[in-house]
């Protein structure tokens, strides 16, 4: 039986052979020279990057985890979720976090505070609304610029809660 990956990789190799074929007929192209002199190596060669590529497919398409029954994200990806926000609600449960989490927000840079503060109200940072409220708005910047901060100042707090855990 014939698996999927197979099928991708055959038809990277087909396409990739014919795409330097049409090349080769339009005008000459070196790379057929090897195929010329060591045919089969070429061949695996080629077969070997459609694989490696429909390796990379595959693991893209993989399934985060929902839960079948509820259709909601498993425990586990939303643990590992909340762990990449510092801001995050599970988080802001536990009232000696939200201390230091708040601490950690006040010594951030102005530019990167006012981020995460709006961030915290739940606003967002672009919509293609008008009448939507977002960051991008409030602070006048480009929605890179608000993203840039963000990780910024993620990266920021990450590290000052580590610090204070480790104290």
């Amino acid at each position: 039986m014939v698996s999927q990956r197979n099928i991708a990789i055959n038809e990277y190799v087909v396409d990739r052979f014919q795409a330097m074929l049409v090349q080769d007929r339009a005008g000459y192209d070196e790379r057929l020279d090897y195929y010329e002199v060591n045919f089969d190596a070429a061949l695996a060669t080629l077969r070997l990057d459609g694989r490696k590529k429909a390796l990379r497919e595959e693991k893209r398409s993989e399934s985060i985890g929902y839960d079948d029954e509820t259709s909601e994200l498993n425990a586990e990806v939303e643990k590992a979720a909340a762990a990449q926000n510092p801001v995050s609600e599970s988080k802001l449960d536990d009232p000696v976090y939200r201390s230091r989490l708040y601490a950690a927000i006040e010594s951030l840079p102005d530019n990167q505070r006012r981020v995460i503060e709006l961030l915290l109200r739940g606003i967002q940072i672009d919509s293609q609304e008008p009448n939507i409220p977002t960051i991008v708005r409030f602070l006048g910047c480009t929605e890179k610029t608000a993203r840039n901060r963000r990780d910024r100042a993620y990266a920021a707090i990450r590290k000052a809660l580590e610090t204070e855990e480790d104290a």
